[in-house]
């Protein structure tokens, strides 16, 4: 219900006539992240992000993995290709790295251009085997598939370059498989009628592959600079796209425009051509689901300029109006801690705690409220041990300690275990465990997770 990527999904995806005829031809089944067993099926489809679409045979296979923000016509395209009764990914994936003679189908190659590799924690647990999967995907597609490999190649780049961004700045040569995809990449965005038909896909490339060109090819920043603006300007525009895609355009410019210039200064004309874009979107009229999308996206460009004041507004505009105003506390405690009112972050922290519905996501905005406790008010151990004990009490009953709630239960555990070792508090990191004992004797013997739940908080465990 708080999840805005969810809201901007129903409004510009669902609600299309092409999506919603497709989708006849499947069993639609929406499960939301709080629901009984939700986070149980979240474990065994790695769902860990919100919102995930799976597409899955009869037999509960995977088939496909369908991402947000892409184009808004792919998204009906690719459960046609969920219909052509082709192998599951993982099996695709194999015989990719296997079988150095396989070449892809038009329907594979999409599928795999077209998939939600970043949605899935078991392909980007190996971030360079995953690169090197696009790659040959790239490379085995028919070679008229242009915009299905320019994605795959843009995919590759942005995880290539988050992988050896430290070697890099420590001055080391970037990988010739990573100088390669960064040719690629340089070629692809100067070329903007190939450029804008997977501009969904380039907007993410982070700032991360824009430090790494920076530093591997400074003479060629110029070059790029220039044509990435010209291509976040088409995309400004580009009726493909959805409005909160659309708005997106301005942190591309301001991300890229930072992470190109080598003290990380974004300069004037940047800065105002940002803020114009940004305005003028939220000067339009939405219905509650794309405009939250739209504030979300609004909230990474305000990040990008570094305009705090304006961000509060907009956040404090929402608690008024907002479903789930607990979801933008959040948020505003980060600017108050930031701004270092210390005991405001704490409060809005709490506040949303208190507010926030569903298990799962009390459980989630209540480790929030702990983890700010333990960074701006580490000597209150009794207002700690208060929280910890009220939040793991979230997770009391069956089937709640798996996927998003698990992570964020062994986040929890590491950030007690690293404030009670330079200071003690043994005393209250013995009540948590001996609540957490309580909760997983409770746990029901058809619980997953029944035998694993002592483990998960034991002394030392970080």
């Amino acid at each position: 219900e708080w999840c805005p990527p969810c809201h901007d999904l129903k409004a510009h995806v669902f609600s299309r006539t092409d999506f919603q005829q497709k989708l006849r031809q499947f069993v639609p089944v929406y499960l939301d992240g709080d629901a009984e067993g939700a986070q149980q099926a979240g474990a065994e489809f790695s769902v860990m992000g919100y919102p995930t679409v799976v597409v899955l045979r009869a037999d509960r296979t995977e088939v496909a993995r369908i991402a947000g923000g892409m184009d808004l016509g792919s998204y009906a395209d690719v459960l046609d290709l969920a219909l052509e009764g082709v192998n599951p990914l993982p099996e695709l994936l194999q015989s990719l790295r296997g079988d150095a003679s396989l070449a892809l189908s038009q329907a594979d190659c999409r599928r795999m251009a077209y998939n939600a590799w970043r949605l899935d924690p078991r392909a980007e647990a190996d971030a360079a085997a995953l690169v090197q999967s696009l790659q040959l995907a790239e490379q085995r597609c028919p070679r008229d598939a242009t915009a299905e490999r320019d994605r795959l190649t843009a995919m590759a780049a942005s995880l290539a370059a988050s992988a050896e961004l430290k070697d890099v700045e420590a001055g080391r040569a970037p990988s010739p498989r990573l100088r390669a995809l960064l040719a690629s990449v340089q070629a692809l965005v100067a070329d903007q009628g190939r450029s804008i038909r997977v501009v969904d896909e380039l907007v993410g490339l982070g700032d991360d592959f824009f430090t790494v060109a920076r530093l591997a090819e400074p003479a060629r920043n110029a070059e790029l600079k220039r044509n990435w603006f010209a291509l976040m300007d088409a995309m400004e525009t580009d009726a493909a796209q959805s409005d909160t895609v659309q708005l997106m355009s301005a942190a591309g410019r301001l991300y890229a425009a930072k992470a190109l210039d080598p003290k990380g200064v974004i300069p004037p004309e940047v800065l105002a051509r940002g803020r114009s874009t940004l305005e003028g979107f939220l000067a339009r009229k939405y219905d509650a689901d794309a405009r939250s999308g739209i504030v979300n996206s609004a909230s990474w460009v305000l990040e990008y300029l570094g305009d705090d004041a304006r961000l509060r507004e907009l956040l404090k505009g929402e608690l008024a109006t907002s479903r789930t105003p607990y979801y933008y506390m959040a948020d505003l405690a980060t600017l108050e801690e930031r701004a270092g009112n210390k005991p405001e972050a704490i409060e809005l922290l709490a506040r949303a705690y208190q507010e926030s519905q569903g298990p799962a996501t009390r459980f989630q905005w209540g480790v929030l409220y702990v983890e700010g406790l333990l960074r701006m008010a580490p000597q209150d151990e009794p207002r700690i041990r208060a929280a910890s004990l009220a939040v793991l009490g979230e997770l009391a009953g069956p089937n709640r300690i798996h996927a998003r709630s698990r992570g964020r239960l062994e986040r929890m555990h590491k950030s007690l275990a690293g404030w009670s070792k330079d200071a003690g508090h043994g005393a209250t990191l013995t009540a948590i465990s001996q609540r957490w004992q309580q909760i997983c004797a409770a746990l029901p013997a058809t619980d997953a997770m029944r035998g694993e739940c002592p483990r998960l908080l034991a002394t030392g465990r970080t």
